[in-house]
């Protein structure tokens, strides 16, 4: 059955006219019917057909029904379905007829689906079932960009790339993604969404977000490489998005509690139940597991609208496809992540961008430690990631939290018992602050402004949108009053982490 809604839409859109009257949207039709006079007084209209007539054919009308005038030149007629333009009945009656067949064949191959999901043949089934429908190349992926599924099966194109033999999407048609805001709708709604990338020539992609209890698990991915797409495209995709929802839920990851591989040996590691190097390496041997020169703790926690929807074991899968060289598993309400690397910088050996989407998409904070070497130092390292997600005033740079960018807060929180804090901070800040106010200048302002850029003086004096000379006089100025003198390595770390104590 057609939606009234869809059927008026398609009469406007193919003759350039518009339909006056109610249109319900909630309104299903299952044929139409063609009146021809004389009126037959005695005719019972059904609810779920359309008829269609002149108006000066059927005056007055035949009451209830839904029935749609051609011709009409009245203006009265507001509690019916009326067009002023004289068209042809049976130009349009092939118009209502054809999106009731497209309809019909819609909710077929949609049973056709709901049947490969009943029998059991998964991911790859559906899909393949759906693009006999959709003729045009649809991907199934999950929140970390890896590839579960494709129909057809060995169709991947350059948005692709393959790592272990397994399929991503490529970071720069993520950022695509981002910057269509792609993304954002996912998470926030489960209607589909059509973008052209930049780098696309005439291919068009349908994205549709797939959700368990209200968490974005995934989406459909679908190129229009064979055809453009149509509006029974949209409607599809929801309804298979939906059937492949149900088809996640009975994968044990998505839906119940399960033993996790690499629980008992972090917990070990993180309790200090572990005190030699021999007893870990054994473990690691037992698990399968190679482990190179630096490692990270990293801890990931839920905020906002996700709350941790799903089973944890959803998300810690799709952090391995992430993070390649890791060990994760749930601890005391957060993921803990071991990751190893050769690289001494945590985002060389993995895809930030990546990341930082995963993020995005559900949810979820991140907080990461200094890079350590010696494994069994691991719990001081897990400390400080759970200073990060303890302590509200931690910097944080989208939904990442460093220990590298928040170590001196850690520091002046460990020395409350002892120091107070604000006897710490430089006399010449506390003097700058009494001058600017009552001065009404911005020294203050000027010399954070200068940490904040990294002491570039380029930066600061477009970052406060002043002119350079300004800003050199406005130092100036302050090396007059106080201590200050860039090139003093002492005075500027002091000064610095004054601004810290101050909550820069």
């Amino acid at each position: 059955m057609a939606c009234l809604k869809n059927i008026i839409q398609k009469i406007q859109d193919t003759f350039q006219v518009h339909v006056h009257g109610p249109i319900f949207s909630n309104q299903r039709i299952e044929c139409v019917y063609y009146l021809q006079p004389p009126h037959d007084d005695k005719l019972q209209p059904d609810s779920d057909t359309l008829y269609i007539g002149t108006y000066p054919d059927y005056q007055p009308l035949i009451p209830g029904g839904c029935i749609l005038l051609l011709n009409c030149c009245s203006n009265e007629e507001n509690n019916r379905l009326t067009i002023k333009e004289n068209l042809d009945s049976f130009a349009v009656l092939n118009c209502i007829q054809q999106e009731i067949y497209d309809c019909r064949k819609a909710d077929l191959k949609k049973d056709e689906v709901l049947q490969v999901l009943q029998a059991g043949y998964g991911y790859q089934g559906m899909l393949d079932t759906a693009m006999s429908f959709l003729n045009n190349p649809i991907t199934l992926c999950t929140t970390s960009f890896s590839v579960l599924a494709s129909s057809p099966k060995d169709y991947f194109d350059d948005k692709f790339d393959v790592y272990d033999e397994k399929f991503y999407l490529k970071s720069n048609f993520i950022q695509s993604m981002k910057e269509k805001q792609v993304l954002q709708h996912l998470f926030t709604s489960s209607s589909p969404i059509i973008v052209e990338p930049d780098d696309s020539h005439d291919i068009s992609y349908l994205f549709c977000s797939i959700h368990i209890r209200r968490a974005a698990v995934g989406y459909l991915c679908i190129s229009s490489l064979n055809r453009p797409f149509e509006d029974a495209d949209s409607s599809f995709a929801m309804n298979l998005s939906k059937l492949i929802s149900l088809e996640m839920q009975k994968d044990e990851c998505y839906a119940e509690k399960t033993g996790l591989k690499y629980e008992c040996f972090l917990t070990d590691l993180i309790e200090q139940n572990l005190h030699s190097k021999s007893i870990a390496a054994r473990h690691l041997a037992q698990l399968g597991e190679t482990f190179y020169q630096y490692f990270w703790v990293l801890g990931f926690t839920f905020h906002g609208f996700s709350n941790n929807q799903l089973n944890p074991n959803y998300y810690i899968d799709q952090l391995s496809g992430i993070f390649k060289h890791s060990m994760a598993f749930f601890y005391k309400g957060i993921i803990i992540l071991l990751h190893t690397s050769n690289c001494k910088n945590l985002y060389q050996s993995i895809d930030k961008q990546k990341l930082f989407h995963f993020l995005q998409l559900n949810q979820i904070h991140v907080a990461i430690s200094f890079r350590f070497e010696q494994l069994l130092d691991t719990p001081r390292y897990y400390n400080q990631v759970m200073f990060l997600l303890k302590n509200q005033n931690c910097i944080r740079k989208e939904h990442i939290l460093t220990y590298e960018d928040n170590y001196l807060n850690h520091l002046l929180e460990a020395s409350q018992n002892q120091i107070s804090t604000e006897t710490l901070i430089h006399p010449d800040l506390l003097f700058l602050q009494n001058y600017d106010r009552e001065n009404n200048t911005e020294y203050m302002k000027t010399l954070k402004a200068y940490f904040l850029n990294n002491r570039n003086a380029l930066n600061t004096s477009n970052y406060l949108h002043i002119h350079k000379s300004t800003f050199f006089y406005r130092i100036g100025k302050i090396a007059d009053l106080t201590e200050f003198d860039p090139s003093n390595a002492e005075i500027l770390f002091s000064y610095e982490f004054s601004f810290r104590i101050l909550g820069f």
